[in-house]
C-alpha cells in the first residue's frame, strides 16, 4: 500500500509539474511580435532604386488563419489596465489544478476497482472536490479573459463549451461523490468521462496557445 501511494505522490507532482514547465519557455505577445520583426528585417534584403520591396519569407511561410484574426480583432477592443488585467491573465495558471486532481482521482479509482486501494476513497472524495472547485474557478477566469463572447473558430468554441461540461459534470461528481458502493459505477462513469474530456480540453488548449497541429500530427 505504502508503494501504491508513493506511485501517486510522483504521478501527482508530474501532472502538476509538467504543465507549468510546458509554459516556461513560452514567448507570449509583443516579444514574439518583436523577434519575428527583427528576423524578418534581417532576412529581407534592401531593393534597390525602381525594385519593390520582397515579402519576408515568414509572411509568405504562414498567412494568418482565421483563428489569429478574430482573437486579434477580440482583444483589440478588451485591453484593459491594472487589476482586470490581472485576471485575464489567470486562467492558463488555474487550469492545472483540476487538470491534476481529476486525473489523479481517475488513477486512484483504478486502484480501488482492482481491489488495491481501498483506503484511497476519502482522498478521491478530497481530489473531486477540489477538482469540481478548480474547475469552476478555471471556468470562471477563462470567460473573464474572454467577455462575453461567443466568436472564434471550431477549436475556440469547443474549448470553450467542453470547458463549461467539465464544470457541469465536476459539480454533479462532487454532489455524488459520497454515494453508496451500489451506485459507484455512476461515480466511476461520470470520473472517467470527465478524465477523457480533460484531456481533450488540453489539447485544445495547445490549438489555442501554439497554433493548429502543435503536437505535429498527421491525420492524412
Amino acid at each position: 500500500m505504502k508503494a501504491v501511494n508513493m506511485l501517486l505522490l510522483v504521478c501527482a507532482g508530474f501532472l502538476v509539474g509538467g504543465p507549468a514547465y510546458a509554459h516556461g519557455d513560452e514567448t507570449h505577445g509583443g516579444e514574439a511580435s518583436a523577434i519575428i520583426g527583427a528576423q524578418d528585417s534581417e532576412n529581407t534584403p534592401m531593393a534597390g532604386p525602381g525594385q519593390p520591396t520582397s515579402t519576408s519569407s515568414s509572411e509568405a511561410a504562414q498567412p494568418s488563419t482565421d483563428h489569429d484574426a478574430s482573437v486579434r480583432d477580440h482583444e483589440s477592443g478588451s485591453n484593459n489596465g491594472g487589476f482586470v488585467s490581472l485576471l485575464e491573465q489567470l486562467h492558463p495558471a488555474t487550469v492545472h489544478f483540476p487538470i491534476a486532481l481529476f486525473l489523479m482521482a481517475a488513477l486512484a479509482e483504478l486502484f480501488v476497482m482492482v481491489g488495491r486501494g481501498g483506503s484511497m476513497e476519502p482522498a478521491i472524495r478530497v481530489m473531486i472536490y477540489g477538482g469540481a472547485a478548480g474547475a469552476v474557478l478555471a471556468a470562471l477566469f477563462g470567460w473573464i479573459h474572454t467577455g462575453l463572447w461567443f466568436g472564434g473558430d471550431m477549436a475556440m468554441q469547443l474549448h470553450r463549451w467542453n470547458g463549461m461540461l467539465i464544470v457541469v459534470i465536476g459539480i454533479a461528481l462532487a454532489a455524488h461523490v459520497r454515494s453508496s458502493r451500489e451506485r459507484r459505477t455512476i461515480l466511476r462513469a461520470g470520473l472517467f468521462t470527465t478524465a477523457t474530456l480533460i484531456l481533450f480540453q488540453g489539447y485544445l488548449g495547445g490549438e489555442l496557445a501554439h497554433g493548429p497541429n502543435h503536437l505535429g500530427l498527421s491525420w492524412a
